[in-house]
Order: C-alpha cells, then structure tokens, then sequence
C-alpha cells in the first residue's frame, strides 16, 4: 500500500459512492501512516453520506489540520455539528463560511429574534390538600455574534396548598412568576462558556420572597464525549445555597445514536448538604423522532437543572422523580416535545408523609 495506491482508489471510490469500501481503505491507509487533506475528506464525506456525523465531524478536523481555510472541509464540519445536535459550537465554523454558502443558508453573525419557544405543564396532585399546578413558560433566543448567543425566558408558576397543623387548616396561594437568561460563548469548537441568572419572585400567602440565582458552568465537547462543570449560588434574603456539578455524557456508535448522560449535583448550605444524581438514557427512534428517559434521585429543595433554568423550589420537596421525553422535529425549523413524569413529593407540615404527583408537559419551538 502506498500513496498513489490509496488516493487513486478512494478518488474511484469517492466518484461512485462507494462508501464502505472508502471508508474501510481509507482507515487503513491512516493507520499505516498514510494521511493527507483530501483522503480525511473523503472519509468524512463518506461518513456524512451514511449519517455517521460524529465520524464525519472526527475526519473533517483531521482535515482542517491540513488547511483551516479549505471552504469544502469547514463547510462539511458545519454540517456534522448541526446534525450532532452541537448548534452552539458550530459558530466557530460558521464565520469560515464562504459568503455565497451563509447567504443560502441565512448565516448571519446578528438576528434579534432567532427562535421562539412557548411550555406548558399540567401536574396532577395526587392529594385533596393541594391543587394541581400550573407552570407556563415563553422563552426567546437572540444571536449576538457567530459564537455568542443569549436566551431569555419569562414563566409562571401557582399552586394551593391546604396545610393541616395543631388541629388547622390554612389555605396558601403559591405563585412565582420568574424570569432567566442564559448566555452561550462558543470559545472554540471544543469548549462552551455559559453563564446565567433567574429571578423569582415567590408569594405564598402573605409572604413574598425573592430568589437570585447565579450559574457558570464550562462544557467541553470530546466527539462523542460531552462534559460539563458548573457551580452556582442561590441567594434568598440572607441564605445563600451553593450548587456543584459534575456530567458526563456518551453517544455509542449505531444508527440509534444511543446516548447516556449523568449528572451529580451537591447542594451546600447552612441546614446540610445533600447530593443529587440524575441519568438519562436516549435515543433516534426514527429520521425525526428522539425519546429520551430519565431518573433523579435526591431531596431537590432549591435544587436548579437544565443550566438553572428549573428551580425546584415549591413548598413541597419532590425526593424522586422518573420520566421520558419524545422529541419531533417538523422539518428544519419547528421542534415540538411531550414530557411525562412521575414525582413523589413530600408534605410541607410534616416530612414523614408523602403523596404521588403526575406531569405532564408539552412544548414547541419555532426558528424564524
């Protein structure tokens, strides 16, 4: 095997679309050293054409090690990190773009109103003490820059909660209205800086309390490895509550696109520390279809997840909570998701007991 052997026959093969054969000589020809710009991409394309974007994203940078500038390496790169789900790194590669290709695809570094996403969730109490509540949220996403984005979220929550204490009832009206922003940097294609805040005001009954939260958290992106690091501080009045966490995430080679994710989350404060682990396992059940499954264990008492944009501050501690996602995509620019999940909850006036909770939340999201 040499040179003239290799490029000669992964050209045929590339002109013919024979991409198993290309793929299984070219990787030999890498192991055995033989390893230039044109045969990566081949490799890489050969990978896209199968729908193998995590391949084709791993030989479109061993071919961008050759030539950063080549259009036809970083164009392909852009690709595989769309279709890899990793939108937010793929700013880097956006702005490498050739003019003609960010115009057709509607690229540009500044859009006010990117997308628009509008939540909902119903929750069935399973007691005749509280009423089932209801959690509406509107969130909007602006791009700043190809590597800089900011979201934004307005929502609502309200509850009733009949408490039973020393031989009386007292009826309290829960609401938190609540607002987030998220802010993303792309500081390469392999590292994400994130920093958020979320606001909430909370009024139960005749007492009004305000939350402040603060979240920062470093995402390095490994291919198929995902990791995360994030560290935040709630303060409500005096107490300030501090949140750690670590996740680390997989996705097994397959059409499936198979994918586990685990998180650990400690929780410090004045009271005691407690420790959260949730793991969700999912994956591709058809071209537009994804379902997702996940478990969380601990007392979530002002417990924050998803970037801190849910923060599990209810009078009631949920201590356990077990659900699945289904995820459609309708074309290129409208995702719908449909959320069940069963929380086991913990009264407010006495933690000895508890009831069943069942939600149920749908959502949809429009990119513009």
């Amino acid at each position: 095997m040499d040179y003239q052997h290799v490029d000669t026959l992964t050209y045929s093969y590339y002109n013919s679309g024979d991409w198993n054969k290309l793929i299984k000589l070219g990787m030999e020809a890498t192991d055995k050293g033989i390893d230039y710009k044109y045969l990566r991409q081949r490799i890489g394309f050969a990978f896209f054409s199968q729908g193998n974007y995590y391949d084709a994203k791993f030989q479109f940078e061993k071919a961008r090690s050759f030539d950063s500038y080549d259009s036809f390496t970083n164009e392909y790169l852009y690709y595989s990190y769309l279709n890899t789900a990793k939108e937010e790194y793929a700013g880097v590669y956006a702005r490498k773009l050739d003019p003609e290709i960010r115009k057709s695809l509607s690229i540009s570094p500044f859009k006010p109103l990117e997308s628009i996403e509008i939540e909902y969730n119903f929750k069935f109490a399973g007691t005749a003490h509280r009423s089932n509540p209801q959690y509406y949220r509107l969130g909007i996403s602006t791009k700043l820059g190809y590597r800089l984005t900011l979201f934004q979220s307005l929502s609502q929550y309200n509850q009733v909660i009949i408490t039973q204490q020393a031989g009386y009832s007292e009826k309290i009206s829960d609401k938190q209205p609540e607002y987030y922003a998220l802010l993303k940097w792309s500081a390469s294609g392999h590292l994400l800086l994130k920093t958020a805040y979320h606001y909430i005001s909370t009024t139960s009954g005749s007492s009004r309390r305000s939350r402040n939260l603060f979240l920062f958290a470093i995402s390095p992106d490994l291919n198929r490895l995902s990791l995360e690091t994030s560290g935040s501080v709630l303060s409500i009045g005096k107490e300030l509550i501090y949140q750690a966490g670590g996740q680390i995430g997989y996705v097994f080679p397959g059409r499936s696109n198979f994918y586990l994710t685990g998180t650990a989350s400690g929780l410090f404060q004045q009271t005691g520390n407690r420790l959260i682990y949730n793991q969700k396992a999912g994956f591709k059940v058809m071209k537009k279809t994804w379902l997702e499954g996940n478990l969380t264990f601990g007392r979530m008492t002002d417990y924050n997840d998803y970037n801190g944009l849910y923060v599990y501050n209810t009078l009631d501690p949920m201590t356990f909570r077990a659900g699945s996602t289904m995820i459609f995509y309708l074309g290129k620019n409208i995702a719908l998701w449909a959320n069940y999940s069963f929380e086991r909850k913990e009264y407010y006036e006495d933690n000895l007991f508890y009831y069943n909770q069942f939600s149920y939340l749908g959502g949809i999201k429009w990119r513009l």
